[in-house]
């Protein structure tokens, strides 16, 4: 057996272990010395270990952290800044997810049992999974075939008043031709939205959860990943106008269960009428008596109406936001609301591609019309069905980043969690409010719910980078956006927030090395190769100016970000000219990126002042944290 693998990871240690103390040493540092590019490293050390490359990294410092904690008598601030950790908090954290204790906790157990990292985690740490196992066997029927509902095990006074985590993965579609697939996906996404109503359950968002759509990965793991403690799945089987949906709920841990089975025949016609169904009965013999004593009796949707809006509705979820999708969407979604004008989920996904659509057009007055269309169809579903959280969050974005009432975006926000405890775009909004405000410990807060709902989604984990790049974080901020990239290297987003990190960070030659990628990514050939003529900073970026700045072939129609680019050549002029445009267009970044540590030397400025003052924004008093 080739030696290659333990010969690639003993090199990487080695290297680590050169730089322990230096708490900057991080992805890119440790790539470069191993002769290789960022996103080659990643893969090659995830394959190797099965790791992620922070995670090898993190792991690595917390071992020599042990040998320290065991020979010396250093505090934990002392040895967290040996092993390279910058902040003894959050080597405190790192290592009580690791080891189960915390760092004085393990150095008192090791001396009173004289025991190892291993058997002191294994020993100290109860297990989560195997509590919530324990728990079920109170309250969870098994039952055998299908439709049958057993004695329940649990009495009413033992209802569970736990948060119980679930995931509700992509129903597969098992019609002949496989053309349904939007049904199926419709069906996941309409699952997932009753179950986020019900207190008692924490669901995995969907951005995660479709993150596994025809995956073969085992149950066990997909949990982790999704940090749930059930799965929900199941397939759709359709025929003519009716179709068969079979769903089992999973226990992943300790052993795989299959610990509830139930199948529905309907009428493609009363699809919300089996979400409706299947959501009671899951909580039912889950949550037991906390529950209603029977499912919501829906009203039956016009077939051929609602055949397009999950159409419509798929090419939404599917996170393709590109402008011709977003048309093709827009144009099922116009035609499902002809055929039935009172179908509110239509009008909701409706004004959200609309609000797609705002960001992808470079001319001002077709923004406009986008604009007033997502008006009118988010207050058009909220007419027809107020209980529809996702139109709240959708109208607090609305009234926050265009109409800058943030008290009015607030109050939105919260009716939909009140709604649907789950939604993580309504705790992002939140997140959003208390950026603008200065409350910079609730927006952190806030992300990290988001990111707890929704733990795979490339847009959720860049957010909250984001926030900790804001609040001048910038070690957690680098970390977030390097674990966004591990999992989805092409995310365009996260690569452009860690270039403004690494230049906070005064690092700029890092920010072009990934802004290369970014270019390389994007196909702007012209960009990438001048990038890699080792120019220096200010050269490049006003290069990237150049062709950003022209007509209909520009690279960036975002003012906000424009802006950034002046402050990045020390040209506060043209900064100040292209924030007063994006205050003009209310351009919807503008009033968080006025908050980007970038902006530090404009603070001062009366006319930065004046824009920030109009807007609401409180800004942030240099290092925050």
């Amino acid at each position: 057996m080739s030696r290659m693998p333990e010969v690639f990871t003993s090199k990487a240690k080695q290297i680590l272990l050169e730089n322990l103390t230096n708490d900057k040493f991080g992805v890119s540092e440790l790539a470069a010395e191993m002769g290789l590019s960022r996103s080659q490293f990643l893969r090659k050390i995830k394959a190797v270990t099965g790791k992620s490359a922070n995670m090898f990294i993190r792991d690595i410092r917390l071992e020599e952290a042990v040998v320290l904690i065991e020979k010396d008598d250093d505090t934990a601030s002392e040895i967290a800044y040996k092993v390279g950790f910058s902040s003894p908090s959050y080597f405190n954290k790192c290592f009580h997810d690791k080891y189960g204790c915390t760092p004085g906790d393990y150095k008192k157990q090791a001396g009173e049992e004289g025991v190892s990292g291993s058997e002191i985690k294994a020993s100290s740490v109860p297990n989560n999974r195997m509590k919530v196992a324990g728990m079920f066997l109170l309250f969870v029927i098994v039952t055998v075939g299908f439709g049958y509902w057993g004695a329940k095990l649990a009495k009413p006074e033992e209802a569970v008043t736990e948060e119980i985590a679930i995931a509700v993965l992509p129903f597969l579609d098992l019609s002949e031709m496989n053309n349904r697939s939007y049904l199926a996906l419709g069906l996941t996404d309409n699952l997932i939205t009753e179950l986020s109503k019900i207190k008692g359950f924490r669901v995995t968002s969907r951005g995660s959860a479709m993150i596994f759509r025809d995956s073969v990965r085992f149950y066990s793991e997909i949990a982790k990943y999704l940090g749930a403690d059930l799965l929900l799945e199941g397939s759709v089987l359709t025929e003519d106008d009716s179709m068969l949906v079979n769903v089992q709920l999973i226990n992943p841990f300790p052993k795989e269960e299959h610990i509830w089975a139930n199948q529905y025949y309907q009428q493609s016609t009363k699809i919300l009428q089996v979400v409706s169904d299947l959501s009671f009965s899951i909580a039912n013999e889950i949550l037991n008596a906390t529950q209603p004593t029977k499912p919501q009796q829906l009203p039956e949707v016009n077939e051929k109406a609602h055949e397009l809006y999950q159409k419509g509705r798929m090419l939404w979820l599917t996170q393709d936001i590109r402008k011709d999708k977003m048309k093709d969407a827009v144009e099922y979604l116009t035609s499902s609301v002809a055929i039935d004008p009172d179908f509110a989920p239509a009008y909701l996904t409706l004004a959200e591609c609309y609000m797609a659509l705002d960001r992808l057009v470079y001319d001002h007055a077709e923004e406009q019309v986008y604009r007033t269309n997502a008006r009118a169809a988010v207050e058009k579903a909220l007419e027809l069905d107020p209980s529809l959280a996702d139109a709240y969050t959708t109208k607090a974005n609305l009234v926050g980043k265009l109409d800058w009432d943030w008290e009015q975006m607030k109050n939105l926000a919260e009716k939909a969690l009140e709604l649907q405890p789950s939604n993580s775009d309504a705790h992002l909004v939140l997140s959003n409010y208390y950026t603008v405000k200065g409350d910079y410990k609730n927006a952190i807060s806030e992300a990290l719910t988001a990111k707890l709902l929704d733990p795979l989604n490339p847009r959720t984990l860049s957010f909250l980078a984001e926030r900790y790049y804001i609040v001048g974080e910038y070690n957690k901020a680098i970390d977030n956006y390097n674990e966004v990239l591990e999992l989805f290297p092409t995310f365009g987003f996260a690569m452009h927030g860690l270039g403004y990190v690494y230049l906070q960070q005064g690092a700029p030659e890092k920010s072009i090395e990934i802004w290369t990628e970014l270019q390389d990514l994007m196909r702007n050939k012209p960009v990438a190769e001048f990038y890699r003529t080792g120019a220096p900073f200010q050269d490049c970026i006003k290069f990237y100016m150049k062709g950003a700045l022209k007509g209909q072939d520009k690279y960036c129609c975002n003012q906000a970000v424009v802006s950034s680019l002046f402050m990045m050549v020390d040209d506060f002029e043209g900064t100040i000219d292209y924030l007063k445009v994006a205050y003009e267009v209310r351009n919807e970044d503008l009033p968080f990126v006025l908050s980007y540590p970038i902006y530090y030397p404009l603070h001062n400025n009366p006319e930065f002042q004046k824009l920030v003052n109009e807007i609401g924004v409180v800004l942030p008093q240099s290092k925050l944290l």
